[in-house]
């Protein structure tokens, strides 16, 4: 293999190279006030009508899915919606083709074709807007997904100390 072959793979390894932050102590700090029953969809337009039509929670994942019964799961990013999920998901599936969107979450969704995977939660709550922000909140702190810029805080400081 020449060096520009060399280097090209190393550039390409690079842009697939993300920080993740797994903390035990935040797992075991986890204090979520609702239930959550999550489903997972393959990030894909024929998944677009299995999509709860309902508020609720999701994240995304990529998903290998190269070696039976290993799961192994690279949770990225987190987020909530007021509006329907289905909806939102179709909101991100635009978003992979239009290059004025946000440039981190165009990039990720792009690049993970066939292994990026859509999980959420529908949230019923007489607060809806109160309890989805508390959710995403936790969320947020317990798993520090890489894709998130908006970490909470109490977090982002001393997870910042370290990067």
């Amino acid at each position: 293999m020449s060096n520009s072959g060399f280097s090209d793979l190393v550039e390409k390894a690079k842009s697939h190279t993300h920080s993740f932050t797994l903390w035990p102590d935040q797992w075991r700090r986890c204090n979520l006030q609702n239930s959550l029953s999550w489903n997972t969809y393959a990030f894909s337009p024929a998944s677009t009508g299995s999509i709860p039509e309902q508020p609720g929670i999701y994240a995304f994942l990529i998903q290998p899915n190269i070696v039976n019964n290993l799961n192994a799961s690279y949770l990225i990013y987190i987020g909530k919606t007021e509006r329907n999920l289905r909806v939102r998901f179709q909101e991100y599936l635009r978003e992979v083709k239009n290059q004025s969107g946000r440039p981190k979450i165009c990039f990720l969704l792009g690049s993970y074709d066939g292994y990026l995977s859509f999980s959420c939660a529908v949230v019923k709550s007489n607060t809806l807007s109160a309890t989805l922000n508390a959710l995403e909140k936790e969320l947020l702190k317990v798993f520090i997904p890489p894709a998130n810029d908006r970490i909470p805080a109490e977090v982002r400081r001393v997870v910042g100390a370290f990067r």
